[in-house]
């Protein structure tokens, strides 16, 4: 005879003893990938290498990179993904901008701590980790976004680019985020730099929650992190259950292309928009971008952004 509970039982003892059970976090409601996921989905160290620009950038241009204060993300069964940024994922990109002299500010929502997966640390990474040990202050009190609005965001505003740090997070409060959209559109408005990877560009979906205008990027090709594997991973415990909706269908519709399938560390580059495709792609990512902010503050004798020394 079939019975459902116990069945359940035996099912879930078995993905608890070939490790593809979502592990509970240990003080919260929400669970984090499974020991295979983890195995298969989080390295211990980074592609980062440290590059000699040649130059560096001495002014006050800086680099706004926007996150979620949102930990869990609902998934269709209920259960709570305990999520976040990427710690490599946003800490490979800063590490080269800030080595070519260019220096950041975090920003959320409401001015909220910034929400890192701290399972998803390289642990083995030195400079990952001293980076993140480093700055870790500038996450847990970041700039409100709301503020930053309200005072208006002007053509002569320090921040040059806009960075879009992924982890599952980045689908979680920002694409819904009025605040979020009116800063993307004037990052594409005033012709600055917007870099975003993974699941970061989940973020410029927020561009339609007050307008109706088509999307400032629409027709523009870019990378992201496939929506194949997203709806693979609960499988392998990666995530707790199926998400509730996913970023590249969602992208697509709003206008712009994701041209990867695969996470084999793409890059593209499109007039301003810099993306990638997983934490694969942070090292080249960090370097196209500081190397092209470098290329117009540092190497033109008269740059066109805003912000410039």
């Amino acid at each position: 005879l079939y019975h459902p509970r116990k069945d359940h039982t035996v099912t879930s003892a078995l993905r608890r003893m070939i490790g593809i059970a979502p592990t509970p976090e240990p003080d919260g409601p929400g669970f984090i990938p499974s020991a295979l996921g983890l195995r298969l989905g989080v390295d211990k160290t980074t592609d980062y290498a440290p590059v000699d620009f040649g130059r560096t950038y001495d002014g006050p241009a800086k680099v706004l990179v926007l996150c979620t204060e949102q930990r869990y993300f609902e998934m269709t069964n209920g259960k709570l993904f305990s999520t976040g940024h990427n710690v490599t994922e946003t800490a490979v990109p800063l590490l080269h901008l800030t080595a070519a002299g260019f220096d950041f500010d975090v920003v959320t929502p409401t001015g909220a701590p910034a929400v890192l997966e701290d399972w998803s640390a390289p642990v083995d990474d030195d400079a990952v980790m001293g980076f993140i040990t480093q700055h870790r202050g500038r996450f847990d009190a970041p700039l409100s976004l709301a503020d930053l609005v309200a005072d208006g965001l002007a053509d002569d505003s320090p921040y040059v680019a806009v960075f879009l740090p992924g982890g599952h997070g980045a689908m979680v409060g920002l694409p819904k985020n009025g605040d979020v959209g009116r800063l993307i559109r004037w990052v594409a408005s005033t012709d600055r730099h917007l870099v975003a990877v993974c699941h970061g560009p989940a973020a410029m979906l927020a561009t339609r929650v007050d307008d109706e205008q088509p999307h400032p990027y629409a027709g523009y090709e870019m990378c992201a992190f496939p929506d194949s594997i997203d709806r693979r991973s609960p499988s392998l415990g990666y995530l707790p259950g199926q998400l509730p909706w996913f970023q590249v269908e969602e992208l697509q519709r709003q206008g712009l292309s994701v041209v990867n399938d695969g996470t084999k560390g793409d890059t593209y580059v499109l007039r301003k928009l810099y993306s990638g495709d997983s934490p694969r792609s942070c090292d080249e990512l960090g370097r196209l971008a500081a190397e092209a902010l470098l290329s117009e503050f540092v190497d033109s004798a008269s740059p066109k952004g805003k912000g410039a020394a």
